[in-house]
């Protein structure tokens, strides 16, 4: 080669070098440019991020700070998440009571209600779950590969792919969750964890704040209830003192209701009835009070209208049951619906408001219904008048059944002043017939036939007074507790046998037929054969008594359900049927014309139940009415002789029963 051309290639391989290595000083320049301007557009964009993230934080804090309603903080919040992270989805969940579940309370991104009330388990299988017990939010990439938490369906079904998950924490427990999901997959940041978390601290406060708000309302609430019941229990000891006064001399009930009435009107209301419920079965009405004088005559118009006892009205349901009632809205009872339409109609002439039913109860019996109506809609009757009502039923109960208590008192002293002169004047007469033939036979004014018949009246004299005695010591041992009982093996049969041969004689004298059936096949049986005995002789010596010449007195003896039964049932004269709770009581008589034409003590009931009862069975009288005769049950436990050893730790003799 010339070296006129070697030179000028050399030359231009040199340029070319030379032009190579500028062109890649030139794309190494643009490089460089080109990264430094993705920085900086990347710089510029994470700033501006950061300045729109502590912007929507800043407001969310100024609107929480504002005081708005969390409901709408929350709606805020989420939206804000949804701009600050640029995502598509974003939702509130909070924690049950139970702390079970996580329920949607705020949502944005999804169709409207597609996500409303939904729940899903608040367990630390789910992110969500799990997010309650962390301290900083937890982040899922990629749900479909991320093997520590499983997706609910509910969230997959709605398209979430990847999410951070924050906790809105609170003083004792957490609120609940603010949850940022994306419908792909995401890369969150750190940046991205601390605005989450920035979001739940701002929504923290707000839950904290309505936590204290509702302590604050529910201390005012007790507060409020605290200065209610101090009042009404100021208004009730006040009106309850005054009652005081009624009660102490409260000896008839009707003037206690009136006086009661008087009372509560207008200290409690604008009008009060009073209604009595005697003994047969009506109620009568006797007093209205009207705190207004121009409703007097209204007044006298209800108070000549009584409720009906066997109606359906709360007056009538009152007094059955014996329970103080409300009735808080009387204008909305029609007189259908109050079962009694007269009644109602009433009521609604007198333009009540509300109504307190208070019956007054004495040993389970209703003896009058005090009724107190308000006019005032805005004094509406409540459960606290109700309470008032129940405290002074429950006073005027104890009034009312000490009254009874005394009245009783005096009946039973009147009744035992009455048996002593009974007893004085029975006993005296036997003492008369012998102190007279014993006269006539010392002075021989008798011939030998008199005489036969004067000692036979003496001895029959001296029976009936020992008979008398006996009757009156038995009496005086069952009610010290000594009454004997010497147990022995019976036939039942045999024992009842023994006591109609006894009355016979008595049967024969007044023409009385006896009928029997007596169940032989009883088995032996641990009893008193003499006192029990004693029992079915009394009783048919009463049914012979009472019945009438040529009449019939049935007697039997026979099994049930365990027990044996004696039945004395007579066709007589009969039990009225408010005696027959009296029958067995001592000191008892029906009336004076039964104590006249048969004489004795009317002992013999009493001494009756004392042995029957001392035997462990029962005895029972019962009477369709005068002139319908009676019948007279004993019931006693089929008690057999190998028995006995539950007796031996009770002593028989002397034992109190």
């Amino acid at each position: 080669m010339l070296p006129g051309y070697q030179a000028r290639d050399l030359t231009t391989l040199t340029i070319l070098v030379a032009a190579s290595a500028l062109i890649a000083l030139i794309f190494q320049a643009v490089r460089r440019a080109r990264n430094f301007k993705e920085r900086a557009d990347s710089a510029s964009r994470q700033n501006s991020a950061s300045t729109l993230r502590r912007t929507l934080l800043l407001d969310l804090g100024v609107r929480a700070v504002a005081g708005g309603s969390l409901e709408a903080i929350c709606h805020d919040a989420v939206t804000m998440m949804i701009t600050g992270l640029e995502i598509e989805y974003c939702a509130i969940f909070n924690l049950s009571r139970d702390a079970a579940d996580l329920t949607v309370v705020s949502a944005a991104g999804w169709d409207a209600g597609a996500v409303e009330g939904l729940s899903i388990a608040a367990d630390i299988d789910t992110q969500a779950g799990y997010a309650l017990h962390a301290r900083e939010p937890i982040v899922v990439d990629n749900a479909a590969s991320d093997t520590r938490f499983t997706l609910p369906a509910v969230l997959r079904a709605k398209g979430v792919r990847s999410g951070i998950v924050a906790r809105i924490a609170g003083g004792g427990r957490p609120f609940g969750v603010i949850a940022a999901y994306s419908a792909s997959r995401r890369v969150y940041t750190t940046d991205d964890a601390q605005f989450v978390a920035g979001i739940a601290i701002a929504l923290a406060g707000m839950y904290e704040r309505k936590r204290l708000d509702a302590e604050r309302a529910e201390l005012a609430g007790r507060d409020k209830l605290h200065r209610a019941s101090t009042e009404l229990a100021t208004r009730r000891a006040a009106f309850l003192a005054q009652t005081a006064t009624v009660f102490d001399a409260a000896l008839e009930p009707e003037a206690t209701l009136v006086n009661l009435a008087r009372l509560a009107v207008p200290a409690l209301a604008e009008c009060a009835i009073v209604d009595l419920v005697p003994d047969d079965g009506y109620v009568r009405r006797v007093e209205v009070i009207e705190v207004d004088p121009t409703r007097r005559e209204t007044a006298q118009t209800v108070r000549r209208h009584a409720p009906n006892l066997r109606g359906d009205s709360p007056f009538s349901r009152a007094i059955r049951t014996g329970q103080p009632a409300l009735v808080p809205d009387v204008p909305h009872r029609t007189a259908d619906d109050a079962g009694d339409p007269e009644h109602a109609r009433l009521m609604k002439l007198l333009e009540c408001q509300s109504l307190l039913l208070i019956p007054l109860v004495a040993r389970g019996q209703t003896l009058g219904l005090l009724t107190l109506a308000s006019r005032d809609s805005a004094r509406q009757y409540d459960a606290a008048d109700l309470a008032v009502a129940q405290e002074l039923a429950g006073r005027a109960a104890i009034a009312l059944d000490n009254a009874r208590l005394y009245r009783e008192s005096q009946v039973a002293s009147r009744t035992k002043d009455e048996f002593l002169a009974m007893v004085s004047h029975e006993l005296r007469t036997p003492i008369n017939a012998v102190l007279g033939w014993a006269a006539m036979l010392r002075e021989h004014r008798l011939d030998a036939s008199r005489a036969e018949y004067a000692c036979d009246a003496i001895e029959r004299s001296a029976r009936a007074q020992a008979h008398m005695l006996e009757q009156l010591l038995d009496v005086s041992r069952a009610i010290s507790g000594k009454l004997e009982l010497r147990l022995a093996p019976a036939q039942l049969a045999g024992v009842l046998g023994a006591a109609l041969d006894a009355v016979r004689p008595e049967a024969e004298e007044k023409k009385v037929r006896i009928t029997s059936h007596l169940d032989g096949g009883l088995p032996l049986v641990l009893v008193d054969p003499e006192r029990l005995q004693q029992v079915v002789i009394n009783l048919m010596s009463n049914a012979i008594k009472f019945s009438p010449e040529d009449g019939i007195v049935d007697v039997e003896l026979r099994r049930d359900d365990g027990c044996a039964e004696i039945v004395v049932q007579d066709r007589g004269i009969g039990i009225k049927r408010e005696f027959l709770p009296y029958v067995f009581e001592r000191f008892r008589q029906a009336d004076g014309n039964r104590r006249s034409a048969n004489r004795g003590l009317g002992l013999g009931m009493s001494i009756a139940r004392d042995i029957v009862e001392r035997h462990g069975g029962t005895i029972t009288a019962d009477s369709d009415g005068e002139g319908k005769g009676a019948t007279f049950t004993v019931r006693l436990p089929l008690r057999s002789a190998s028995d006995a050893g539950v007796l031996r730790d009770v002593p028989v003799e002397g034992r109190v029963m």
